[in-house]
């Protein structure tokens, strides 16, 4: 299948210029096991995987040999902060299905949520959030190494606070 670029679309190229406004959308959130029902998971959290990112869902579509183009420009109204998302077609307007196997978009996701994990890019783990600060820590960040013991973290806190009291009390007799 040939690609293009259109707009901010990465475009499989749609037999016959077939219109993908009538395509079916699937959001990440539908296959992160870290998200709950009420946040947009669709399929059960042990089928699921971690924090699926719109470029692995197409992906595994393009894998599949499914027409998809995904969309970098859009975002799911549950969290609109998370980028992305892939349309695809699973049913030709004709009637016939795109995949011999694959014919609703709940089997899509059970496709995808066994075969992310297992792509290259995840080859070291599961990535964190797409949005730093939200969620687990990064990688490497100071709450996730568990070397350091749990007292260190609260001593240097607790010297930081010390120090702040001082130069209050600093202050304070300056103006006087």
């Amino acid at each position: 299948a040939r690609f293009f670029i259109r707009g901010c679309k990465k475009v499989m190229a749609a037999p016959d210029g077939l219109d993908t406004s009538k395509w079916q959308i699937l959001y990440p959130n539908y296959i992160n096991s870290k998200k709950t029902v009420q946040e947009g998971r669709r399929i059960a959290a042990e089928k699921a995987c971690e924090h699926p990112r719109p470029q692995e869902m197409a992906e595994i579509c393009e894998f599949l040999k499914i027409p998809h183009v995904l969309e970098m420009n859009k975002a799911y109204p549950r969290d609109w902060l998370l980028r992305g998302r892939v349309r695809i077609l699973l049913k030709t307007p004709e009637g016939a299905f795109t995949h011999s196997e694959i014919h609703s978009k709940k089997d899509l996701m059970l496709k995808m949520g066994e075969l992310i994990p297992k792509l290259k890019s995840r080859a070291n783990g599961p990535p964190g959030p797409a949005i730093a600060g939200l969620g687990a820590p990064a990688p490497g960040a100071p709450a996730s190494s568990s070397g350091s013991g749990g007292g260190g973290g609260q001593a240097s806190r607790d010297a930081r606070k010390e120090a702040k009291k001082e130069e209050k009390k600093a202050n304070k007799k300056k103006g006087k």
